[in-house]
C-alpha cells in the first residue's frame, strides 16, 4: 500500500465517488457515447430527476497517453444545446467549461487513466461569472 505505484488511493477515491453520487448506484441509466478515438470509452450514468449525472471517460491504453474527441448526446443528457455546462472532475477537483456536444479530452495512464465528471447546469450569469449547479 506504500509502495509508489500502488492503486489503493485510486480504488480507494473511486469507491468514495461510488458511494456518493446515486447514479452510480445502478446501470438502468447506463448510455454509450462517442469517441473519435477506439481507446477511449466515454459513458454517462444519470438519476430519475437528473439531479446527478456522471460522464466517465477512460484511457483503454495502459501504456499510452491517448487523446479524443469526444461526443456526448446532450438530448440525452438533458442539457441545452446552446447553453455552456460544467464538468467537474471527482477524481481531482478539476473543473472545465464545455460548449455543445463535442470536446476534446487527453488521458495519460502515468498520471490518471480516468476522467469522473459530475455535469453540472449553468444557472446565471453575473458580471461574466458563470454559476453552475
Amino acid at each position: 500500500m506504500d509502495r509508489p505505484d500502488s492503486l489503493a488511493k485510486l480504488i480507494g477515491k473511486i469507491n468514495q465517488i461510488r458511494r456518493e453520487n446515486a447514479a452510480l448506484q445502478s446501470d438502468w441509466s447506463l448510455r454509450f457515447h462517442q469517441a473519435d478515438n477506439d481507446q477511449i470509452i466515454i459513458y454517462s450514468k444519470m438519476t430519475d430527476d437528473l439531479l446527478n449525472i456522471i460522464v466517465v471517460v477512460v484511457n483503454l491504453d495502459p501504456y499510452h497517453t491517448q487523446s479524443a474527441w469526444v461526443d456526448l448526446s446532450l438530448d440525452m443528457l438533458h442539457l441545452d444545446q446552446r447553453a455552456p455546462y460544467q464538468m467537474h472532475d471527482l477524481l481531482t477537483d478539476a473543473r472545465y467549461v464545455w460548449r455543445g456536444p463535442r470536446n476534446y479530452v487527453e488521458l495519460s495512464p502515468q498520471r490518471l487513466p480516468a476522467h469522473i465528471f459530475c455535469v453540472r447546469r449553468r444557472v446565471r450569469s453575473e458580471n461574466g461569472v458563470d454559476y453552475f449547479v
